[in-house]
């Protein structure tokens, strides 16, 4: 792990190489699709991809966004665990809606948060409940007349404070304007600031306020040797970008 002290200097370095990017033009997007964004700005930085749990550069975890975009920031991944092995599975079979790609399958695209709660397909509503002694955040599943009828998937205080702690002591929030031509994207990065995490009260505090919402991408493989198979992309942990101040302070 860096020490406050290597974290102070990597974000003066990011901070004075950001300013050297900012003066550039439209840069092209070494990879196609939603995550060139992402990979050109850590290319301009210099740093190789990886795909470990840990901060992109130094101790910093890095966001890349849209200028334009209202969509949430996914703060990091967390498996809830529940009634069975894979919590995830029975989640989507149990809950899920039919797949538009063939209506024999199911999948789960949908958000729970703990202010309200939100339609599932049909005939379900999810929610959240912070429980603070069980120490858990406690997924609730409601049915069409919103009557609890299962509320055994959670995920533990531990595990959601490993994960934040390790991975978003300092966040950098970066902004560029996205630009296509002749079907290829270039980026002009203008915009970055930097936070720094208050605590996991802040956090839970913003879970049950119904900031920090739970995401749930939980589709399936198509392929002839998986046909039918879950191919979970994530349940994750999101915020809107004006709720950032609500578990961040602005890095000095």
């Amino acid at each position: 792990m860096y020490t406050e002290e290597i974290v102070r200097e990597n974000v003066r370095f990011l901070r004075k190489k950001f300013r050297e990017i900012r003066n550039m033009e439209y840069v092209k997007s070494v990879r196609r699709g939603s995550t060139g964004i992402g990979a050109t700005f850590e290319a301009l930085l210099g740093k190789e991809e990886d795909s470990l749990e840990i901060p992109d550069f130094g101790g910093i975890e890095i966001k890349t966004r849209r200028g334009y975009s209202k969509s949430l920031i996914n703060l990091f991944t967390a498996v809830p665990t529940g009634s069975t092995f894979y919590e995830v599975k029975r989640l989507r079979d149990m809950y899920g809606y039919p797949d538009s790609r063939d209506k024999n399958l199911k999948r789960l695209n949908t958000m729970a948060e703990a202010k309200e709660l939100v339609q599932v397909g049909v005939f379900y509503h999810f929610g959240l409940r912070v429980d603070r002694e069980l120490h858990r955040l406690i997924l609730c599943v409601y049915d069409v007349n919103k009557r609890l009828i299962d509320d055994s998937t959670y995920w533990d205080f531990d595990i959601l404070e490993e994960k934040l702690l390790r991975k978003l002591k300092v966040l950098a929030l970066v902004k560029a304007w996205p630009n296509r031509v002749g079907g290829v994207d270039y980026f002009k990065y203008y915009k970055m600031a930097i936070y720094k995490l208050k605590g996991f009260d802040n956090f839970l505090d913003a879970l049950a306020a119904g900031g920090v919402k739970v995401k749930f991408l939980i589709g399936n493989y198509y392929d002839e040797r998986r046909y039918g198979m879950v191919h979970s992309h994530g349940v994750s942990f999101s915020i809107a970008e004006e709720d950032l101040v609500s578990i961040f302070d602005y890095y000095q």
